[in-house]
């Protein structure tokens, strides 16, 4: 046994602490990866948003932290014919960081997680509450996998943020570069980044 228990590796660059961000049982929890709601409290199937809205979750992201990948869960409804979906990785102040190609019309069907790379890793420099989303343009826009929160979330402190919310309007290929202005809405679909 070591001065910090079984653990043997370096205690600074080990995301061992990070619960409940690192809250998927059966990962390695010196594997990277981080959750904005336990994977238990996605409990509701989320109603779709509007075609070519954004929906985007509040997720902390320590200093140092490279993502590579960001993962969203379909609810009960797939979508149907899609024109364009994507996710993507703002930081705190809505500025877009990164996103992942445009999926066109590739299919989401019912309860599945659609794991995607972004087009380029993105480093975390600052620790603090990124914005990960996800959009999709389709004639019937899935539902999704999260927690359905009381919208009045975001007046629980002053100065908190809401921890879901949608953005844009008639979007499609491309991620808007800012998020703009934000619609609080009483739901927060889980995000996995990796």
């Amino acid at each position: 046994m070591t001065v910090h228990g079984r653990y043997t590796g370096v205690l600074a660059d080990s995301p061992v602490f990070d619960d409940p961000f690192n809250a998927l049982p059966g990962v390695d929890r010196d594997t990277f990866v981080r959750t904005n709601i336990p994977a238990w409290a996605a409990v509701a199937d989320l109603t779709a948003t509007a075609t070519g809205v954004a929906i985007g979750a509040r997720i902390w992201l320590a200093r140092g932290d490279i993502v590579t990948n960001l993962a969203f869960t379909s609810g009960g409804t797939a979508g149907v014919t899609y024109t364009h979906w994507w996710h993507a990785l703002y930081d705190p102040d809505g500025a877009l960081l990164a996103q992942t190609a445009d999926q066109v019309a590739a299919a989401w069907a019912a309860d599945t997680t659609k794991k995607l790379p972004l087009t380029a890793p993105v480093e975390i420099k600052s620790s603090g509450w990124y914005i990960a989303a996800t959009m999709a343009a389709a004639g019937t826009v899935q539902t999704l996998a999260g927690a359905a929160a009381r919208a009045s979330v975001a007046t629980l402190h002053t100065g908190s943020k809401a921890p879901g919310f949608t953005f844009g309007a008639a979007l499609t290929d491309t991620a808007p570069a800012v998020a703009g202005a934000q619609t609080t809405v009483a739901k927060v679909p889980l995000v996995v980044v990796s």
